[in-house]
C-alpha cells in the first residue's frame, strides 16, 4: 500500500477528498499511536469525501468493538446530515489478523451505515499487515 498520497501530502480536513484507498490509509495511520495499542479509527467524511473528523477509540481489544464503535459514531451523527461515508481501521496488537468473523463484521457496519445513508468505504485491519475484510468477500472497492 502506497504510504504518500499522489500530490505527496496529507489530504486536508475540509479541502481534499479522499479519493482512494491509499490516501485513506495514510491518512489513518497518522492517527494510529505508537506504541502500538488496540484501538479503532474511523475516519468521518462528508459527501464529497472530505475529512470532517478523526475519531480514535482506545481499548478494542475485543474483535467485536469494531462494529459498536462504529454503531456508537452513527447514532451521534443521526442529527446531522454531513456524514457521507466512514473509513474504519482496527489495530490488533495480537498480530493475528485472521479472523473468520471479520467477513461478518464488515457486513454489519455496512448494513448499519447503510441505514443511516452513509457509505462504509474501506476497514482497514491493522496488524503484522494490513488487511481489508471486503476483499476477502471479492467485493470491489468503493472508491
Amino acid at each position: 500500500m502506497q504510504l504518500v498520497p499522489v500530490h505527496g501530502r496529507l489530504p486536508r480536513a475540509g479541502i481534499d477528498p479522499i479519493t482512494s484507498a491509499d490516501a485513506a490509509f495514510v491518512t489513518i495511520s497518522m492517527a494510529v499511536h505508537r506504541p502500538l495499542r488496540d484501538e479503532t479509527i474511523v475516519a468521518l467524511l462528508d459527501d464529497a469525501r472530505r475529512g470532517i473528523s478523526l475519531v480514535v477509540v482506545g481499548g478494542t481489544r475485543d474483535r467485536d468493538a469494531v462494529v459498536d464503535v462504529v454503531d456508537c459514531l452513527l447514532n451521534l451523527t443521526r442529527h446531522g446530515d454531513r456524514i457521507g461515508s466512514l473509513v474504519v481501521a482496527s489495530v490488533r496488537l495480537d498480530h493475528d489478523h485472521a479472523d473468520e468473523r471479520d467477513v461478518d463484521r464488515w457486513l454489519e457496519m455496512s448494513d448499519l451505515a447503510e441505514q443511516f445513508g452513509i457509505e462504509l468505504l474501506e476497514w482497514f485491519v491493522i496488524a503484522d499487515d494490513v488487511s481489508c475484510p471486503r476483499d476477502q468477500l471479492g467485493e470491489p472497492p468503493r472508491w
